[in-house]
């Protein structure tokens, strides 16, 4: 290798190196992709870790957190209260613990999303279900819905 290319070679580098540095965040877990740091702070909080569900961070983007939730239109929020309580089985919807149960999980939302809308760079949250806590719990779930696409 001629020493010109040598040289390019290396200031190729250098610069590379420097882009890299230059594009991640200076904070806390200064080296860590943003994903992490804000499973991190979910998981560090206090107030979440008494909670028998954990939020989760799947994706940043944009500035829109999407995070995990037990329930949505395929899975009725008292079931996902009752995988998390176990004495809530049996009992009906209107049943006082079923209620508080579930006022409690959404209270444990609204705290996760005011936990990352404190963020200076998340400004939206969106929800996808947690389908691996839900079949952990043993909840069966429809297969999710499959994009058809055009035919050649």
């Amino acid at each position: 290798m001629d020493r010109f290319t040598r040289n390019a070679v290396i200031a190729s580098g250098v610069i590379t190196v420097l882009l890299i540095l230059s594009v991640l965040p200076w904070g806390g877990m200064a080296f860590g992709p943003r994903i992490w740091q804000l499973n991190a702070i979910l998981k560090e909080d206090p107030v979440l870790a008494e909670y028998p569900y954990d939020f989760k961070a799947l994706l940043f983007l944009n500035g829109i957190v999407t995070l995990t939730r037990p329930y949505d239109a395929e899975v009725p929020v008292n079931e996902a209260v009752v995988a998390m309580d176990s004495t809530l089985t049996g009992k009906s919807a209107d049943d006082p613990a079923v209620v508080a149960a579930r006022d409690r999980l959404q209270r444990m939302e609204l705290y996760a999303i005011g936990l990352m809308l404190a963020e200076p760079d998340v400004r939206s949250i969106v929800w996808s279900l947690d389908r691996a806590w839900l079949n952990r719990q043993g909840i069966a779930l429809p297969p999710p819905a499959q994009v058809s696409g055009g035919s050649m």
